[in-house]
């Protein structure tokens, strides 16, 4: 058990599924109910030993992943979480369950309606994030990504790897808007034209689960390096060169 704990806790180490920043808990705590619920299941063969018959077991990192990406989107429809859901409206949290109930592939089937499928748009999430330069990178990352478990936001990210300017850089990205700002305003963003021009869903109301969905992916692509960066050297130095 304490393998399978090891495992399954370091397949999930660096991912960061849109879901998991929805639901405004410890990444940790969350992966710890998972392992109990999900994995070992022990409250539940406990209960009732006869009625869970044994199902096929993730293959590999990216169908662990899958499943604890499933429970997030569970935990999303359950009313005991539905007061840490960080949405402006409602509606949106009660959009993103009607998905998530009707269908068993929820965001495959939002962007389906656009002509696109998970895989295209972690593709071109993966190219825009090379396209952007490494301190956009950072930000991202300390927004949506791998640094955005980080103590201290954007402020503590930006001092350690010497960001200038940083609330600058993170509003043309996308990652903060001002309180006033509109759909327009988004749209004019890095991550806004990304989504506009280069997927080809526009930045309106009607389109936010979809946007979130983009986002969510967006932030999984979002990937620690292989060696952390070095502040004193920049950022770029310390990635592995290609051969």
């Amino acid at each position: 058990m304490a393998s399978i704990y090891t495992v399954v806790r370091r397949a999930l180490q660096g991912y960061h599924p849109f879901e998991l920043q929805a639901l405004g808990e410890d990444k940790e705590e969350l992966i710890s109910q998972f392992i109990y619920f999900k994995v070992f299941r022990l409250e539940a063969a406990h209960a009732h030993p006869e009625a869970f018959p044994l199902h096929s077991a993730p293959s590999n990192g990216h169908a662990v992943c899958a499943y604890f990406r499933r429970y997030l989107i569970d935990c999303l429809r359950n009313a005991g979480h539905q007061r840490n859901v960080s949405f402006d409206d409602d509606d949106v949290l009660a959009e993103v369950e009607q998905q998530a109930a009707v269908q068993s592939d929820p965001v495959g089937s939002v962007l389906a309606q656009y002509g696109l499928d998970e895989r295209t748009v972690r593709e071109s999430a993966a190219r825009f994030i090379a396209g952007i330069d490494e301190f956009d990178q950072l930000l991202l990352a300390g927004s949506l990504g791998w640094l955005s478990n980080e103590k201290g936001g954007l402020s503590r990210i930006a001092a350690r790897y010497r960001i200038a300017s940083y609330h600058y850089r993170a509003r043309k990205l996308g990652v903060t808007l001002k309180k006033s700002s509109l759909p327009a305003d988004f749209a004019a963003t890095s991550i806004g034209e990304w989504i506009q021009h280069t997927l080809g869903i526009d930045i309106a109301a009607e389109n936010r689960v979809a946007i979130l969905f983009v986002l969510g992916i967006l932030s999984e692509q979002s990937r620690a390096p292989a060696v952390e960066p070095d502040p004193s050297r920049g950022f770029l130095c310390n990635l592995p060169q290609q051969a």
